[in-house]
This record gives structure tokens, C-alpha cells and sequence, in this order.
């Protein structure tokens, strides 16, 4: 039941925003979302709380702090992430096409 619940959010938040997004399955049937987000006249970021949740779905754990870096043209969110194992991690997010690195 959780898990057609989490697909159906997943699935609703694609059709509510101008997102390309891949599904993959992992070995123990957890779904992460890429986020690929369109490119038109005038690109469209991410919000804070999207960096988050794409973080959030690859990592596990709890999010502590989401923070705004990068520039105007090249931006990007620093997210701060407690892993069930108890380490914390930092991770860039690009606003404008959803790859994380680090970690």
C-alpha cells in the first residue's frame, strides 16, 4: 500500500511540473527519481524543497539544511543530510537539471 502510494506522489508530482524523469529500480525495489528539468527560452530551477526530496529519495536518512549556492546563470543547492547509519553528508544539487554530486 505505501509503495502504490509513493508511486502515485511520484507520479503526480511529474504531471504537475515540466519534468523528464527516469525511474529506476535498485536491488532492493527503492524507485529514485532523475530529475531532468526542460530547457525552453527561459530555463526553469528547482525549488529548495525539490533539491531536498531528490536527495532525500538517493540517499535515505533526514535532511538538515538546504542552502542556495552557485549564480544566477549556473544555479545550485547545497543540501546537509543525516544517513540512517548516523554519518552526515553535503551534496550539491543543480537547479536546473537535478544531478547531485558528492556525497
Amino acid at each position: 500500500m505505501k509503495k502504490q502510494l509513493f508511486i502515485l506522489s511520484v507520479m503526480a508530482s511529474l504531471i504537475a511540473t515540466p519534468v523528464f524523469a527516469t525511474l529506476e529500480v535498485t536491488h532492493n525495489s527503492t524507485m529514485i527519481v532523475k530529475a531532468k528539468y526542460a530547457k525552453s527560452g527561459n530555463t526553469k530551477s528547482m525549488s529548495a524543497q525539490q533539491a531536498a526530496r531528490i536527495v532525500k529519495n538517493k540517499f535515505g536518512g533526514k535532511i538538515l539544511k538546504v542552502n542556495s549556492s552557485g549564480s544566477k546563470s549556473n544555479p545550485s543547492y547545497r543540501v546537509k543530510l543525516l544517513k540512517d547509519n548516523g554519518h552526515v553528508i553535503s551534496v550539491n544539487v543543480d537547479a536546473k537539471s537535478g544531478r547531485v554530486s558528492g556525497g
